[in-house]
């Protein structure tokens, strides 16, 4: 929809409002991603042989908000006998119909003598952000934190920023500027009438 406004109380179901339509309130006023300020930022951590911990956070992506309050662990699939391979932490929007959930998953790259990182799904109803990239070496049986690589601050992955930090005062100075400008040019021309004016009227006088 080109055009869209709200909210207004609905009589006889003539004003409908969707999830959606709640969500963009905050369009202009935090851009998407994980939210600083909350809990550890979903920091990811080695504990024990394949299982990782996601730590406690808050995101904001895609008109959906996602909060962790405790530690979350995620086991990892079991490393490759003669390749190397990347797995992904990830924090998925699907907005698909028949899901419509926030979740957080493992996606495993391809085994490869120089392994590239899994690349993250974004199609129009399903988005990855990578929290986490853990490089798994072949035959081993436990992931350490060396290993892992969070990518939380990064542009595949960006924290939050608030309205006083993406926000430009540019247009509203010039706009300032505009009007003083106006404004000055506007009272030195009165000035200047009101002196001739005067002026005048002191040579008559004077004469």
């Amino acid at each position: 929809m080109a055009f869209s406004y709200g909210f207004y109380n609905s009589l006889n179901h003539d004003r409908t409002y969707d999830a959606e339509d709640i969500s963009r309130l905050f369009d202009g006023l935090i851009t998407d991603g994980i939210i600083g300020a909350i809990g550890d930022t979903f920091a990811v951590k080695a504990t024990s042989g394949n299982t990782v911990n996601v730590c406690s956070g808050r995101a904001w992506f895609d008109h959906t908000w996602t909060l962790n309050t405790t530690e979350m662990s995620v086991n990892c699939p079991q490393a490759g006998v003669l390749l190397d391979r990347y797995d992904a932490i990830v924090l998925e929007v699907d907005a698909s119909a028949d899901v419509r959930a926030n979740s957080i998953k493992v996606i495993s790259g391809s085994e490869a003598s120089n392994p590239v990182k899994p690349a993250m799904v974004k199609t129009e109803t399903v988005h990855q952000y990578p929290l986490a990239y853990i490089l798994r070496k072949a035959g081993s049986d436990t992931i350490t934190q060396s290993s892992i690589t969070n990518t939380v601050g990064t542009s595949e992955c960006p924290i939050c920023k608030g309205i006083l930090e993406s926000m430009s005062a540019d247009q509203i100075i010039a706009q300032w500027d505009a009007a003083y400008n106006e404004w000055f040019a506007s009272t030195k021309n009165a000035a200047n009438t009101e002196m001739t004016k005067l002026r005048k009227q002191f040579d008559e006088w004077f004469a």
